[in-house]
């Protein structure tokens, strides 16, 4: 298909601005690519290739055996946590693959993302963390003076990360700050009252440092094979993980010197009082994790639902039923299933919600925990260690697990053929991608929706028709051809999965 060439600069563009906005803003390597290819198929570009990685979107297109690739590679800047910015590409990407959008208009949008003012300002922001912090120790049975050092401690190490941040100060040393600055307000709080539990205070500030690590992404990319930007991500997390373990050790070494006893206390039993207050606790560190990572306010109340109910979750089945990984993992599992649904209902990123609702999971105080057992016994405390990664793990996996299985039920209830669910899948190529776009023959059949497509020379709409896909003739188009048969003279089936 001949393409005019200032219109390939400009599809061109569009994916690359949609692609690296995703992956900025911590969606998995799957998603972005499918994302990628949908806007320039539905340009009119089919032999396309995409690759991520951790800091790179690349795509190349082949106009035909004889012709010349055109290639472009796009680096992508520091990961940031605005989810505002995530839906605003998502709207874009969705609202041109329906038609809504015209290719310059969509260009014009994907680029003044990026400028556009935060919804929420500095100050909201911080005081957004700081909820979080204060609402984490409540979750953990803390008093009136335990919850306030949480909550002004959250404050603080955000605003000094904002400060490093703006003077591109590396973000590992901004989490061993930060892993002080919660040592120092548990000292304080052992020296004003002894017999209150300050550790709380210091576990807050870990689930609040620790709530924006890309380890759901990264998982998500290691089990479907995406490889090289999981290994990128996880290194990533590990690194901060390690910045702050770096900042608790030497908050542990002051305490050590002041006498201040900031040991870990036993986990609150379940009764409905505890119940009660996981439910509260929950709903605070959704909406304060929601206000600082610039969620949407539509999205919020439903953010801290999710975030109250996987609370609970992990809450009653760690005290009656399951280890506490297990009771994660379900938990994680739960969020999952319930984030997908409601971000193709609310025509929102699904990542949000799931990341709204990890947050009461986060093992802060298993993490706490090994870092005291390293001071006493040291195989004591690589086993604490070890639990909380195994609990992280797990929280990854459900997650992704029930992203799976829900992005796989959606369709069948979905009320428009363009899908707000995420892309969970191995590697896959164009014809791969066409499948997980358009859906299965079953899916079409039962929607019985129109496909929209815009034409690659004119712009304008062409709706195909669904039983279009199941004229076999008709489906030459979106096939190969001929020339590229295998040796077996059999032509690929475009339902096979490479």
């Amino acid at each position: 298909m001949p393409t005019d060439s200032v219109r390939l600069h400009a599809v061109f563009d569009l994916a690359m601005r949609i692609g690296e906005g995703l992956l900025t803003n911590g969606a998995a390597a799957s998603e972005v690519t499918a994302t990628v290819l949908r806007v320039t198929s539905s340009s009119g570009l089919r032999n396309v290739s995409v690759q991520v990685t951790f800091d790179e979107v690349t795509i190349s297109y082949l106009p035909d055996e004889l012709g010349t690739p055109f290639t472009r590679v796009r680096s992508v800047g520091a990961r940031v946590q605005d989810f505002a910015r995530l839906a605003a590409y998502e709207d874009v990407s969705h609202q041109y693959l329906s038609g809504e959008l015209p290719l310059e208009e969509a260009r014009h949008r994907a680029a003044s993302i990026p400028q556009a003012p935060p919804r929420y300002r500095l100050p909201l922001v911080v005081g957004g963390f700081a909820v979080m912090g204060g609402a984490a120790a409540l979750s953990f049975g803390a008093g009136a003076l335990v919850v306030l050092a949480a909550t002004l401690s959250a404050a603080l190490l955000i605003a000094l990360s904002e400060a490093l941040a703006r003077r591109n100060i590396p973000p590992f040393y901004a989490q061993a700050l930060g892993g002080f600055v919660a040592v120092g307000g548990a000292v304080i709080v052992a020296l004003i009252d002894p017999s209150q539990n300050p550790s709380i205070v210091v576990v807050s500030c870990i689930i609040v440092q620790l709530a924006g690590l890309s380890s759901i992404s990264a998982v998500q990319d290691a089990v479907t094979g995406w490889y090289v930007t999981a290994a990128g991500r996880i290194l990533e997390a590990l690194m901060l993980t390690v910045g702050l373990v770096a900042g608790v050790r030497g908050g542990l070494l002051l305490a050590d010197v002041l006498g201040a006893d900031i040991s870990v206390t036993a986990a609150m039993p379940v009764t409905l009082t505890t119940v009660l207050a996981v439910i509260v606790a929950g709903l605070g560190m959704g909406l304060g994790y929601g206000v600082g990572t610039q969620v949407p306010g539509r999205l919020l109340l439903a953010g801290s639902l999710v975030a109250a109910g996987s609370g609970v979750i992990a809450h009653v089945l760690s005290g009656l039923l399951l280890d506490r990984s297990f009771a994660a993992g379900v938990a994680a599992f739960v969020t999952g299933l319930v984030a997908t649904a409601l971000g193709d209902r609310l025509r929102a990123p699904a990542l949000a919600f799931v990341m709204c609702g990890v947050i009461p999971l986060v093992p802060g105080s298993r993490i706490y925990r090994g870092l005291l057992g390293l001071d006493d016994e040291i195989t004591v405390g690589l086993s604490e260690l070890m639990g909380a990664v195994e609990i992280a793990v797990a929280i990854a996996a459900g997650v992704v697990l029930g992203q799976l299985l829900s992005s796989r039920i959606m369709p069948y209830f979905r009320r428009s053929g363009i899908a707000y669910t995420p892309a969970i899948s191995t590697p896959f190529t164009t014809l791969r991608r066409r499948r997980l776009s358009l859906g299965s023959r079953r899916q079409r059949r039962r929607r019985g929706t129109a496909i929209v497509e815009p034409s690659t020379m004119t712009e304008e709409m062409t709706a195909l028709s669904p039983a279009m896909f199941e004229d076999t003739d008709l489906l030459e188009i979106l096939e190969p051809p001929a020339d590229l048969e295998d040796t077996s003279g059999r032509r690929p089936d475009p339902e096979e999965t490479p």
